[in-house]
């Protein structure tokens, strides 16, 4: 930030307006600039202070431990022009937590010391304020009670936890916002109660940050005798309908515990006869299938159960990022294992070796598939759940890729009659989505298709479809050899990870076929080098490939709770114009108070022209290879992000997260 900057945003500081601009000066000379994100603390109560903060832009709360509860209460909440910390060497007394992207302007203690000594007469004005500063905050006091009737209400939040123990306690979930859970209390004090509302708001909130405001009896009472029976009867969900299916596992995880009462017992001490009776047991069945309705209901993608220690954890994994589900006891570990291996047709008596099946569900008029892998881990069997909604592959194109420009040049891609076209990405990144859209595109009783993958994910219908086998010797290559003589016009494999397929696939495509498969590159121009250092000649290359799709799933800001807002920061960083209207999502029971719903495809599709086939056939840099596939057009991940972030689609933290920092080459 230029110093002209940084001494108009001390003029708008309360404590340093009144020195002169020559002292403004000197003094912002000495400050270094910062950007922390959300969430993040600046300063820990009871470390030593050594900086003073002057803010920029942000938001931040100041919070302190109450020392009779043990709990952090929020005493202010601070603005730009505001300051905080201390350079005394005393321990500080009290947290800053960032609430927003806060911008600071830092002045540490050294800086400070010989900021003094070289200027006298300013040593005078800055002393003074800083004291005047410190004692400020020092002096704050602990919040008294708050009328109820002035907080925001979330009947969601409210309901997460149980009547009886608000009632117990006389505690009540609030609200949610930015990562923070409201709690009004009628006893700040009362440590137990606190621990055991946060711990039943942790069920369905994990992670989160706790905020503490104190209400009067009488308050609580008139709420609860009025309000909060309504709102409570008012928000009574009703659960996803699928037959078979039990209620959420949120109103029925306690019963089902309840009804388990075999003992604590190593894999060794256990017959196979007992854990499968134990496994066809109602209790079991119950937790088995709640759990997979309730993975169905928040839209999850997988299902994780994870043997620790002394518990087992299950994790779902929505729009991308694993989220703890619940903690079951380790006693359930062996018979609720058994049970997925038993409706996924697998050995429960084989524990020492992966194993994989399949479930096949109806729900309404889709049909859901499971793919079920265990794998022997260091506590027990491990169990991943793929979830795989077949009513994907009739997704299109035009529900995938968003941008039509780019659509466009994926769809005359798919119609050659013959070459090859890489997909690329990391695992989970939708590129099984994205090749059965394709084919689906161009499925036609007059073409005859085939696919090799491992294993089957999807069944397409007028598709051939043939899965590998390595235990019989039946792999890519050798299905691709039988393939050529079964008179193909279109070839999906779905992964080329060795030399040999990679040759036959190339070689299919020189001959009149139209090949569709997958490779691991970072991006579209990096995909010629990864063929090439799989023993594949860069003439051939060059000669087969009509193109490169790359991509990656980012999440969509949810449309329920969306809204706009600027942040100068952001935009500067992204190479944005100021005034960019930029999207977020709040927080609301529809997303689950991530701010987040579903995903959406970042697209960088590379078309292979004259340039790029020279330079590819004369084994030139990927980055050289990048500059041409650029000049002729195309929109590489960065650029594709920001037209759905200029779209309002999503986030800025998703950009960060997801492209530009596996995309780094093209950030600046």
């Amino acid at each position: 930030m230029p110093y002209r900057d940084r001494i108009a945003s001390l003029k708008r500081t309360d404590i340093f307006r009144e020195l002169s601009d020559e002292e403004l000066l000197r003094f912002s000379s000495t400050l270094q600039e910062r950007t922390y994100p959300p969430n993040t603390a600046i300063v820990r109560e009871g470390t030593p202070g050594n900086a003073m903060f002057i803010m920029v832009g942000g938001k931040v709360e100041i919070r302190r431990r109450d020392p009779r509860s043990d709990f952090d209460v929020t005493i202010a909440s601070l603005d730009p022009g505001a300051c905080f910390g201390e350079i005394s060497g005393d321990p500080s007394s009290a947290t800053v937590v960032t609430v927003a992207s806060t911008k600071v302007l830092v002045l540490k203690k050294n800086d400070f010391d010989l900021l003094l000594n070289e200027h006298h007469a300013l040593s005078v004005s800055l002393s003074r304020i800083v004291a005047e500063h410190i004692a400020e905050i020092k002096n704050r006091e602990l919040p008294g009670t708050t009328p109820l009737d002035t907080l925001r209400l979330d009947e969601a939040v409210m309901e997460c936890v149980p009547e009886q123990l608000v009632l117990r306690y006389r505690i009540l979930p609030v609200s949610y916002a930015n990562n923070k859970i409201t709690l009004a209390v009628v006893d700040p004090h009362d440590v137990t109660g606190i621990d055991n509302i946060k711990r039943a708001v942790n069920q369905k909130y994990p992670k989160v940050f706790f905020d503490l405001v104190i209400i009067t009896e009488s308050d609580f009472t008139k709420f609860i005798n009025g309000e909060y029976k309504a709102l409570i009867n008012s928000q009574k969900e009703e659960f996803l309908d699928i037959e078979s299916f039990v209620d959420s596992m949120e109103h029925i995880q306690s019963d089902i515990l309840k009804e388990f009462a075999f003992d604590e017992v190593s894999d060794d001490d256990v017959g196979i006869p007992d854990i499968e009776k134990e496994a066809e047991g109602a209790p079991i069945i119950k937790l088995a299938n709640s759990i997979i309705a309730m993975a169905l209901k928040k839209g999850a993608s997988d299902i994780h159960m994870e043997p620790m220690e002394r518990e087992v954890r299950v994790r779902f994994r929505i729009d991308g990022d694993l989220v703890e589900e619940m903690v079951l006891p380790k006693k359930i570990q062996l018979p609720l294992t058994s049970r997925m291996k038993i409706i996924s047709r697998l050995d429960i008596a084989e524990r020492r070796l992966p194993q994989d099946g399949r479930i096949t569900i109806k729900v309404g008029k889709k049909s859901i598939d499971f793919r079920v892998s265990t794998v022997p881990a260091r506590f027990g069997e491990r169990v991943c759940t793929r979830i795989l909604d077949k009513s994907n592959t009739r997704l299109g194109l035009d529900k995938l890729i968003t941008h039509l420009p780019v659509r466009r040049l994926v769809e005359g891609m798919i119609r050659m009659p013959y070459g090859i076209i890489y997909v690329t990405g990391p695992t989970g990144s939708g590129k099984t989505t994205t090749l059965y859209s394709s084919l689906a595109e161009i499925n036609d009783i007059r073409k005859n298709i085939f696919t090799v993958e491992d294993p089957i994910e999807y069944d397409l219908k007028g598709i051939n479809q043939v899965q590998v086998n390595h235990d019989i010797g039946l792999d890519f290559a050798r299905v691709l050899r039988a393939f050529l003589r079964q008179d193909p016009d279109v070839i999906l494999v779905g992964e080329t990870r060795d030399a040999e397929t990679a040759k036959i696939a190339v070689e299919a495509a020189l001959t009149g076929h139209l090949v569709f498969t997958t490779v691991h590159a970072n991006d579209a121009p990096g995909t010629f080098m990864r063929l090439i250092e799989m023993g594949i000649e860069p003439f051939l290359i060059s000669s087969s490939v009509i193109g490169v799709i790359a991509q990656r799933l980012v999440r969509k800001v949810c449309e329920k709770c969306k809204e706009t807002y600027h942040d100068l920061s952001a935009t500067e960083y992204l190479g944005l114009p100021p005034d960019t209207e930029l999207c977020r999502g709040k927080g609301c029971n529809a997303c689950g108070y991530t701010g987040y719903k579903g995903r959406v495809g970042v697209y960088e599709v590379l078309a292979v022209n004259e340039e790029v086939m020279r330079l590819v056939s004369s084994g030139a840099e990927t980055l050289a290879v990048r500059e041409a596939a650029i000049r002729s057009g195309m929109i590489d991940l960065r650029e594709y992000c920001l037209i759905l972030l200029k779209g309002g689609v999503i986030s800025v933290d998703e950009v960060l997260r997801t492209v530009l920092m596996q995309n780094g080459a093209s950030a600046h």
